[in-house]
């Protein structure tokens, strides 16, 4: 066997022990559940906590969409920046609630090249939009292992000390990355017949700006949701783990993932019908709301793609 097949095998066997994990903990928290607890605490939600946290979410989706924009520089297109940041919109919202195959990718690809764009630029876009997004978490959850450690379970034998230890070597690998853009930048790479160039250091510090502000921002979104008892940071980190947890088990709008991992890292602290309750409707804000509007804005793009071909004809 060679080696790429043992890696597709070792994430087969990640995945399939993250999804048993993630099912366990929700099928045995889930009997503790209080349905009538859930519908009254989501009831007493008023409008302007709803929209507050739906106003976060747009924010976090408008710095997520806003990734595609800093590939023009790279990528070389002149398409202009609304269509740009409908088309990485309406692939970011379907790539939350079903999978990066056919949002993140599958309709990038498909819009980008309604609008004149080959593959290879597409693939580029993608490739950068990811390594913005990445490159953002592992510096924020640095600082918050470093910084404001989570409480763990005694039978995890892991105290501070080694979270702040993985938080140094998470800004550690951070620093190394903008080492290497001061160094390396302009240098050009062939991967699978794609070209990709080294980013300088201002683009490599907007991409971890705008990286924070994407999951910072749609960490306080489900904050607002929660409890007043529960403090930002460990939401912040539940949140960002879920995401993590995301990338491991291929689950369509991380069912199960983002609850199990909310139970097991805020479950002992909250009552269990609350946390519920701010999960649902953060799932309204944050994944159902913008994936009506990015079907609505991908079929406005259609349209004016097919409008702008008829054109040229």
């Amino acid at each position: 066997m060679d080696k790429s097949q043992w890696q597709r095998r070792g994430k087969w066997l990640l995945s399939v022990f993250f999804l048993v994990a993630v099912v366990w903990i929700v099928v045995d928290r889930g009997r503790e559940l209080d349905w009538v607890e859930i519908g009254e605490a989501l009831r007493a939600y008023s409008v302007a906590t709803v929209a507050s946290s739906f106003a976060l979410a747009m924010l976090a989706y408008l710095a997520c969409a806003s990734y595609d924009l800093l590939s023009r520089h790279y990528v070389k297109h002149d398409i202009p920046t609304p269509t740009v940041l409908a088309i990485a919109f309406v692939s970011y919202a379907v790539n939350l609630n079903v999978g990066a195959l056919l949002g993140g990718m599958g309709f990038r690809y498909r819009l980008y090249s309604r609008y004149g764009l080959s593959t290879a630029q597409t693939t580029q876009i993608i490739g950068l939009s990811v390594l913005t997004n990445w490159a953002g978490f592992i510096l924020l959850a640095g600082l918050l292992l470093l910084f404001t450690p989570p409480q763990l379970k005694t039978s995890w034998h892991m105290g501070h000390a080694a979270l702040q230890g993985g938080g140094l070597l998470l800004l550690g690998i951070v620093a190394a990355y903008l080492a290497f853009c001061a160094v390396f930048h302009g240098r050009k790479r062939e991967i699978r017949g794609v070209e990709f160039q080294c980013p300088s250091l201002p683009y490599a510090g907007a991409q971890l700006a705008l990286s924070a502000v994407t999951w910072t921002a749609a960490s306080a979104s489900v904050f607002l949701l929660m409890p007043d008892s529960v403090p930002f940071g460990p939401v912040m980190i539940a949140f960002m783990a879920s995401g993590l947890g995301g990338l491991i088990v291929r689950l369509p709008a991380g069912i199960g993932v983002l609850e199990g991992t909310f139970i097991a890292l805020l479950g002992s602290a909250l009552g269990h019908g609350k946390l519920m309750a701010a999960l649902l409707a953060f799932r309204a804000v944050y994944y159902i709301a913008p994936l009506i509007a990015a079907l609505l804005l991908h079929l406005a793009l259609e349209m004016r793609a097919k409008s702008r071909a008829a054109l040229a004809a």
